[in-house]
């Protein structure tokens, strides 16, 4: 579907830089030339783009420059009221996501013949465009992001994830490639040959294998072996995937004792949650814990007996265990002894008046405790280390960077300070050891330079900022618990292999390399999630499919070796109509934010940004090209119905925390965020860029709510003085109070009668069960969590006129100081689009 807007004005101009993005070699010229059969695919509005092979696809033919002229007559095209004079788009035409609706990825069933399970769900694995361009011409012109998102171990109950053993004859695989046996290959010779679906080689079928095939071709036994008709299967991994006995769950929480650790409630809180939750700990009788804690000296436990035993060692200049061997213990023999300890912990240090942190010490320890078995070490800490080795400055003080130097001073905060922190994340990975990092510091810690434990070890970073138990305890408690009990695997290896003729040009998340394509992996949970980049080796496919393939290689916490397959085929055309309507929005904004967070990480902070809107514009000026003569003639804004959000999320990417040059964003929680957003899924990435608006006060329907009112534009135009509101960005609930919120609903669900001369964050709802307005207010609070996955959702309140960038910057429609609003977006993106195309 083509969309069309009124022509641009004036006053609009570029977000990032006064000079527009150059265009890329190999831009395409005016389309021309005949039609290929086929067309754009077919695809109707609002849905995603199939899988199947769209007629004119495949290797050779077709015309790379082929309008959208035989689909055009389909489609309703009418002319925006104003359209010649307006200077903006008319609010009715501009396109925002539908009412309800979250990033998802629906399928059409397949064609062809094939069921729709063929296909690995997207949910574990999603294209950014569900078509593959024929050549790197084709890609180019395309102008397309062209990679895939993988969560192998995404939580998906509405999916079934087959067990298949092989037994002793060992799982099936290539013998040139070694692609794992799939739904997507062909068998040959009367059912003793298959032909490998991502390098072409005829193999032998394992005589304990065979089948005879039926009169399509097909294996007979085909629907009783979920790896020959499903596209995510799970094998039993063979001795020969064991380098050693399977690794237990092993868990080491290391833990600052200082003063400001004390004070801020973060050792209760982290106490108390791991007390009540060590015996929900996966693993069972093979789980293995320990506990390290930390100030100006290290604290070791003894758990082997019957009452714990604290060892000091405050040597810090030289790191050693004062006992080589007891410091993990089994978590079943020995959980009463640390739930005592637990229990003690906070009082044991509750005199502490140490305000030096020796973080490089502790990790140094800690990794020696687990080195010899691997797993994963949670860091616990509030305070900069400021002593021994790896101590890092205050980077963050220092007179305020002028407007011009501010991008400049934003970008040197993201590079790590030290190389102590990389090294020793490198030396863990190799030990299959996992560094998580939970940060609650007043104050600036340094995220980006110690969070590179977790970014290449497979980690995570949590951030609370300012942490206070009372505020915080219960956000922070909820993502330990959900931490240390989601679904995971250990010691993990995963590897990604496309077709012939195509590459993985680059992956994004956290991992460290081996080699130049295996992902070494020590912990993998349901939350995590990479990207990659496809490129092309050869002038253009041959063959008329394409196949790619995730495999994870990894250790159950039950201790059983698994190797998950996800595969999907794609339909590989010439047609750049197809490749446009086959593009998913949702991960197309993934992978392209992945790329310029590393962009922001790696150059500048500001070069990151251009990259979005580059991408953005690129997008949008091929797919212009690909429009019939006459929709170009009216001067209209031409959009691909499955990328018509592309400019609304590239500008509120653009304008969130992760690249916002607003004053107010601190260091520590723009590297939080770039953090996040590199192992984000697809629905939590496109929370982060645009959140949705819902009101609460005046009620939509009779409290208490039971479905979610429909969205909000993201602008203070649709928020009333008298108003409440909530917002949901993925990561908190902020409830937003109007200055003339009535005494009424604030009776009713705070219990007290109005806002004048109070600060909003100190408020606190009442509970559900006092009044209806309460109830409907937790009721809408709740939907909006439950309809999220990963941490969970803390609530924030916030009340017109009281300073919260962060709630401004959710507002992405609107006009800033640094950028221009939505619609001003769309015309700057209009204009040169139309620069170009002449």
């Amino acid at each position: 579907t083509v969309r069309m807007y009124a022509p641009p004005g004036a006053g609009a101009q570029p977000i990032a830089r006064d000079a527009p993005p150059s265009t890329p070699p190999g831009a395409p010229g005016p389309p021309g030339g005949k039609v290929a059969p086929g067309g754009s695919g077919g695809l109707r509005p609002g849905s995603s783009p199939h899988y199947a092979l769209a007629q004119g696809a495949g290797g050779g033919g077709g015309d790379l420059d082929q309008p959208l002229s035989d689909k055009f007559h389909q489609l309703a095209i009418t002319s925006a009221p104003g359209s010649g004079s307006s200077s903006t788009p008319q609010p009715e035409q501009i396109p925002r996501p539908q009412p309800n609706e979250l990033a998802e990825c629906l399928r059409w069933e397949a064609q062809g013949g094939q069921k729709p399970h063929d296909q690995c769900h997207p949910k574990f694995m999603r294209m950014t465009v569900n078509a593959m361009p024929i050549s790197t011409s084709a890609k180019t012109k395309a102008g397309l992001p062209l990679g895939a998102i993988i969560q192998p171990l995404a939580r998906a109950d509405d999916v079934e994830v087959p067990i298949v053993n092989f037994g002793q004859s060992g799982v099936v695989r290539c013998g040139r490639c070694r692609t794992y046996i799939n739904a997507f290959v062909n068998f040959a010779d009367g059912g003793r040959k298959w032909r490998c679906n991502v390098c072409g080689k005829l193999n032998d079928v394992p005589a304990d294998y065979f089948c005879e095939l039926d009169g399509d071709g097909r294996r007979r036994d085909r629907m009783e072996r979920p790896e020959l008709h499903m596209g995510t299967t799970e094998f039993v991994a063979a001795a020969e995937y064991m380098v050693r006995p399977p690794q237990p769950p092993v868990f080491l929480f290391l833990m600052e004792v200082s003063y400001a650790a004390v004070a801020s409630g973060m050792l209760r809180c982290v106490a108390a949650t791991l007390q009540h939750t060590i015996q929900h700990l996966p693993g069972g009788e093979r789980t293995q814990v320990g506990l390290i804690t930390f100030d100006s000296t290290l604290h070791f436990y003894n758990l082997s007996g019957s009452t714990p035993q604290m060892m000091v060692v405050p040597e810090i200049d030289e790191t050693f265990l004062p006992m080589p061997t007891d410091l993990l213990v089994n978590l079943q023999e020995k959980q009463e002894q640390l739930g005592s300890l637990l229990e003690k912990l906070p009082t044991m240090f509750a005199s502490s008046q140490s305000v030096e942190v020796a973080l490089g010490p502790a990790l140094r320890a800690a990794m020696q405790v687990v080195q010899h078995v691997g797993g994963k070490v949670h860091l616990f800490s509030c305070t900069r280390p400021t002593i021994g080795e790896a101590k890092l400055k205050n980077r963050e003080g220092g007179p305020r960077p002028s407007k011009e130097n501010s991008d400049g001073k934003a970008t040197s905060l993201l590079q790590p300070d030290c190389d102590f922190y990389k090294n020793m994340a490198v030396e863990c990975s190799k030990q299959q050891v996992c560094v998580d990092v939970w940060s609650c510091g007043g104050s600036y810690t340094d995220i980006a330079t110690i969070g590179q434990l977790a970014k290449h070890t497979t980690g995570s970073v949590y951030h609370y900022p300012g942490f206070s138990d009372v505020t915080q305890g219960e956000k922070l408690s909820r993502d330990l618990q959900h931490n240390l009990t989601r679904d995971q695997g250990w010691e993990a290896v995963m590897r990604v292999r496309v077709s012939r003729g195509l590459r993985i040009s680059a992956f994004h998340g956290h991992f460290f390399i081996r080699g130049t394509d295996l992902l070494a992996l020590p912990n993998i949970d349901e939350d995590k999630t990479f990207a990659v980049e496809i490129g092309h080796e050869e002038n253009a496919l041959t063959a008329t499919t394409c196949c790619m393939q995730a495999a994870l290689l990894y250790t159950t916490s039950n201790g059983e070796r698994r190797i998950r397959v996800h595969t999907i085929e794609l339909p590989v055309t010439s047609a750049l109509a197809t490749l446009h309507e086959a593009a998913d929005v949702d991960a197309c904004v993934n992978l392209i934010g992945r790329v310029a967070v590393d962009t922001a990480m790696s150059s500048r902070l500001l070069d990151g940004a251009e990259k979005i809107q580059n991408s953005c514009l690129e997008a949008l000026r091929a797919y212009r090209l690909l429009c019939p003569p006459q929709a170009k003639t009216t001067s209209q804004m031409l959009l691909p119905e499955g990328l018509k959000l592309l400019p609304l999320y590239a500008l509120g990417l653009m304008k969130s925390t992760l690249f916002s040059q607003a004053p107010d964003v601190k260091a520590d929680e723009r590297s939080h965020l770039l953090y996040l957003y590199s192992t984000a899924s697809c629905s939590t990435a496109t929370a982060m860029v645009h959140p949705r608006l819902i009101q609460v006060y005046p009620p939509q329907s009779q409290p208490p709510a039971t479905e979610l009112p429909r969205h909000l534009p993201l602008s203070t135009t649709n928020l009333s003085a008298s108003g409440v509101y909530l917002l949901d960005d993925g990561q908190a609930v902020t409830l937003w109070l109007g200055h003339a919120t009535p005494a009424d609903y604030m009776q009713a669900a705070f219990g007290w009668p109005t806002l004048e001369g109070i600060d909003a964050s100190t408020l606190r709802l009442l509970p559900p069960e006092a009044t209806e307005l309460a109830a409907h207010t937790h009721a809408l609070i709740e939907l909006l969590r439950n309809s999220r996955t990963g941490g969970w959702m803390g609530l924030r309140i916030t009340k017109q006129g009281q300073a919260d960038g962060a709630f401004q910057r959710a507002l992405i429609e609107d006009q800033t100081k640094q950028m221009m609003s939505y619609p001003e977006f769309l015309v700057h993106c209009h204009r040169f689009i139309l620069s170009r195309a002449s």
